[in-house]
């Protein structure tokens, strides 16, 4: 089986993020300082970018949350460190669509961009929680993966991307949620994004052995459903999460 290495990369940080948004009921009050994550993975003649990273802190902090971004961390600009220039990406998988993870997806010009059946349909006309998160219709804003839906490949569940990746169907946080296994030289890594925020969250496995889920979730069924399908597979070792600081700590995965 194909192995490959996985980068993670910060586009911006979240200056005052709620804890509790990426751990359910967990110390509300409480800040953070959140990176805003996507992943590059090459091996096999491609690079991958899982996720896109959100906006300006312009941007951001007229429609959402005060975000600390620098040149170097704009993802167009952050991929340069790895020698890559933007058309350089040939696949995007979007775990979800809210803003933070799919406002870039135009930036990358030849890159097929997969993403759940179900996720598109909701991100059109989402719950009246998510408007904003989504960047919906419904407030009078246009989301800006709408820019290059001609290259958009629809799946609906798990999908065998190639040799050594699969996406995964992971609902819960999202109705569409996605999370990406790749396969290493120190076996398979979840890139589960938002379905595990911070390590914490899936460290904390006090309710029934089974970990935390997000604050943010539009069906809390599906979502322990999803737990309960991830967590025998993986240990927090091999969890790449979709806000925590801590995936930062190595430059590559895996670092062992």
């Amino acid at each position: 089986m194909e192995t490959y290495k996985i980068y993670p990369i910060c586009t911006g940080i979240f200056t005052h993020a709620e804890k509790s948004n990426f751990a359910y009921q967990k110390d509300a009050g409480v800040k953070l300082k959140a990176p805003i994550l996507c992943y590059l993975v090459q091996g096999n003649g491609h690079n991958i970018l899982v996720d896109t990273g959100g906006s300006d802190s312009e941007w951001a902090e007229k429609y959402h949350h005060p975000v600390y971004q620098t040149e170097d961390m704009k993802p167009e600009n952050a991929i340069g460190k790895f020698g890559l220039k933007p058309e350089d990406i040939d696949i995007i998988i979007n775990t979800h669509l809210h803003w933070d993870h799919s406002f870039n997806n135009h930036l990358f010009p030849n890159a097929k961009i997969y993403a759940q059946k179900k996720e598109v349909e909701f991100a059109m006309a989402p719950v009246p929680t998510q408007y904003t998160y989504y960047e919906s219709p419904q407030i009078g804003m246009k989301p800006q993966w709408t820019q290059c839906l001609d290259r958009f490949e629809i799946i609906d569940g798990d999908y065998s991307l190639m040799d050594g990746i699969e996406i995964i169907f992971a609902p819960g946080h999202t109705p569409g949620f996605q999370a990406v296994c790749v396969n290493t030289t120190d076996g398979p890594f979840l890139i589960a994004s938002d379905s595990t925020g911070i390590i914490e969250a899936w460290e904390d496995n006090q309710t029934q052995g089974l970990p935390t889920p997000s604050g943010i979730h539009v069906n809390l069924i599906e979502y322990y459903q999803t737990i309960r399908k991830l967590y025998p597979t993986f240990d927090k070792y091999h969890i790449l999460p979709g806000h925590d600081p801590k995936a930062l700590e190595h430059d590559c995965y895996p670092y062992k």
